[in-house]
């Protein structure tokens, strides 16, 4: 992915010490915006959370080869937040960006941060013991599903998630075969 980096950053990177932390948006139904920074951020009118909910951030790996890039974000799940938030409401497809941004001695953003990963998620897996309790968010590149299949099934089952108990479609896996399609 193409970059340009603010001269104010670019001078930032070349000195010996760098500070740096991450920004991280989650789109689901309460819009989440967590920082693995010691204290709280404010960029572009949002408050990002020093969390300690944020475990971990797989490492985004970037190649010039044509693949669907993928990470895994984790989260703690002792506050039953997340929990309640990925059981109850939909969370495929919702969008999640990661940002790396450069901090100056006061701990405020110099420059833009960068965007280092936009994706949807695509699952999660919830692991428990007896210590601990994590969320384990699996995001993906838009192009995840660029082979899904998208649209409607003619059977029942299809048909009566729009339309409950409508039977119109009961017998129509038999009345597929009788179909001429072109010229007869």
């Amino acid at each position: 992915m193409a970059r340009s980096l603010n001269a104010s950053v670019v001078s930032e990177i070349a000195k010996d010490s760098v500070t740096m932390c991450h920004l991280l948006y989650m789109g689901l139904s309460t819009a989440q915006y967590m920082t693995d920074a010691a204290f709280d951020i404010d960029y572009s009118s949002n408050t990002y959370t020093s969390s300690s909910y944020l475990l971990s951030m797989g490492a985004v790996e970037e190649s010039s080869d044509v693949r669907v890039g993928s990470i895994s974000i984790d989260l703690s799940s002792v506050s039953q937040a997340f929990t309640s938030i990925f059981l109850t409401y939909p969370y495929i497809g919702k969008q999640v960006i990661i940002r790396r941004a450069f901090l100056d001695s006061t701990g405020s953003i110099i420059g833009e941060p960068v965007v280092i990963y936009d994706g949807r998620i695509d699952g999660f897996d919830m692991n428990e013991s007896q210590t601990e309790s994590t969320i384990s968010v699996s995001v993906a590149s838009h192009w995840s599903d660029f082979e899904k299949k998208a649209g409607r099934y003619t059977n029942t089952n299809s048909q009566e998630l729009f339309f409950s108990g409508d039977k119109g479609f009961e017998f129509a896996a038999f009345s597929v075969k009788d179909l001429k399609w072109g010229r007869a």
